[in-house]
């Protein structure tokens, strides 16, 4: 499956593309500290942070990002902090599937999904919910776990 681009707009129009409250400030942070932010999500004892393991739409080049997410019974719940705008999200959409890397496992998923935000942030824990609040996080994705148990 491949998105085109009403599909990434129609994902933008439910809701999932609000930009956050500090956005601009908080993405020119992210971009300059991924490199150092890259090395420890994903690790067995950071339950915090994620790597989403994508391939580029154009290039097909892989990469990885670290993002807040949190697993679910059969998926994991992430949130767009920088809106639907941002590549991971997007490479992810086009694709259908892409990997993530959480607490030293790494699991395929599938297509991410918006949420509701209400649903997004009790995913997580109350101190991430509190962040995410103060920070006007509003956009939520889920992403099914293709090797859960229960499929």
């Amino acid at each position: 499956m491949t998105a085109t681009a009403e599909q990434t707009d129609a994902v933008a129009r439910r809701g999932v593309a609000s930009a956050p409250r500090f956005g601009g400030v908080l993405w020119r942070i992210a971009r300059s500290t991924s490199p150092l932010t890259l090395p420890l999500a994903g690790k067995r004892w950071n339950p915090i942070f994620a790597v989403v393991e994508h391939r580029g739409r154009k290039t097909g080049r892989p990469y990885a990002t670290p993002v807040a997410a949190r697993r679910v019974a059969d998926g994991f719940v992430i949130s767009l902090a920088f809106g639907a705008q941002v590549d991971w999200f997007r490479n992810l959409l086009a694709a259908g599937r892409g990997t993530i890397r959480w607490r030293g496992r790494a699991y395929r998923v599938t297509t991410p999904e918006p949420i509701d935000a209400a649903m997004g942030l009790a995913a997580f824990h109350p101190v991430q919910r509190a962040l995410l609040r103060i920070g006007g996080v509003g956009g939520y994705v889920w992403v099914t776990d293709v090797d859960a148990p229960d499929r």
